[in-house]
């Protein structure tokens, strides 16, 4: 293989290498949309302190629980779920 041929091989490999990307995605924020009068879901997070680097539950603090006491855990991406987040269900509801 010639110098001329290694050189056309070496760009088009770059060349196949270089995919153009019209979009992206970050998991965790892509956007909701609501109408007026739709319920929002109030969750809860972890709860820190500037005192200590472990976090507290937020229910493990005096906090409204449900009223049925249905406490759900839920976990919506892989980056909470690295993060160590432990989401949460409230009581409060808006509209």
């Amino acid at each position: 293989m010639g110098v001329a041929a290694a050189t056309r091989v070496v760009c088009l490999s770059a060349l196949c290498l270089c995919v153009g990307v019209r979009g992206f995605y970050i998991p965790g924020v892509a956007p909701t949309e609501y109408e007026e009068g739709d319920k929002l879901e109030i969750k809860a997070v972890k709860m820190t302190s500037i005192k200590t680097q472990l976090p507290y539950e937020y229910y493990s603090l005096q906090f409204c629980k449900p009223k049925d006491g249905d406490v759900h855990y839920k976990t919506l991406n892989l980056g909470e779920v690295l993060r160590g987040d432990r989401i949460v269900n409230t009581p409060y509801q808006v509209t």
